[in-house]
C-alpha cells in the first residue's frame, strides 16, 4: 500500500467559492501534494481536503501532529488566502498507521500482472465470492470502486442461488 496522510479543514463559510477558486490545489513543495473542495453536497459544511502522498508522506508522518497542522493550515492558507488560517475543525488520518489498511490508497501490481492476472482477483472460488475495491473493474482504489465489486459480488452470489 502506499503512504498517505489525509487531512481535512472545516470552516464556517466557503469563502474559497466566494474568491472564485475552485477549492483544488497541487503542490510539489510543502507538507501537501493535492487538495480539493471537500464541502458537503448542500454546502451546509464547507470543507478542504489535501494530502501528503509518496516521499511527502513518509517525511511529515514522522512529526509531531501538532506540528504538521500547522504546517498543513499554513499550507492552505498559502493556496486559499489567510481565512483558510482559521479552520472551525481539523482532522487527519494517517493511513501507514493503520493497522487493518497499512495505507492508502491502494495496492500497486508491477507491470503486467493486472494484464495476466487481473481477472483471477474477480473469480469465484468454490463458494467464495470476492468483494473489495482492489476487486473492482472501475475506481479501484476508491469507495465507488468497493460498492461496485460488492454489487458484482452480490449478483454472483444472488445467481449462484437460484441454480
Amino acid at each position: 500500500m502506499g503512504s498517505c496522510i489525509k487531512y481535512v479543514a472545516t470552516y464556517d463559510r466557503a469563502f474559497w467559492r466566494e474568491a472564485g477558486f475552485s477549492g483544488e490545489a497541487f503542490s510539489d513543495t510543502g507538507p501537501t501534494t493535492t487538495t480539493f473542495d471537500d464541502s458537503s453536497h448542500d454546502g451546509s459544511q464547507p470543507a478542504l481536503v489535501t494530502f501528503s502522498d509518496g516521499a511527502v508522506s513518509r517525511v511529515w508522518g514522522d512529526r509531531p501532529s501538532e506540528e504538521r497542522r500547522q504546517a498543513v493550515v499554513a499550507e492552505l492558507a498559502r493556496f486559499f488566502g489567510p481565512q483558510a488560517a482559521h479552520p472551525t475543525g481539523f482532522v487527519e488520518k494517517n493511513w501507514s498507521e493503520d493497522p487493518y489498511s497499512g495505507g492508502c490508497y491502494a495496492g500497486v501490481m508491477g507491470p503486467g500482472v493486472m494484464t495476466d492476472c487481473g481477472p483471477a482477483l474477480r473469480q469465484p472460488c468454490g463458494r467464495i465470492h470476492w468483494a473489495g475495491t482492489e476487486t473492482a473493474v472501475e475506481w479501484t482504489g476508491y469507495i465507488d470502486g468497493a460498492i461496485e465489486s460488492g454489487q458484482r459480488a452480490a449478483g454472483e452470489v444472488a445467481a449462484r442461488l437460484s441454480e
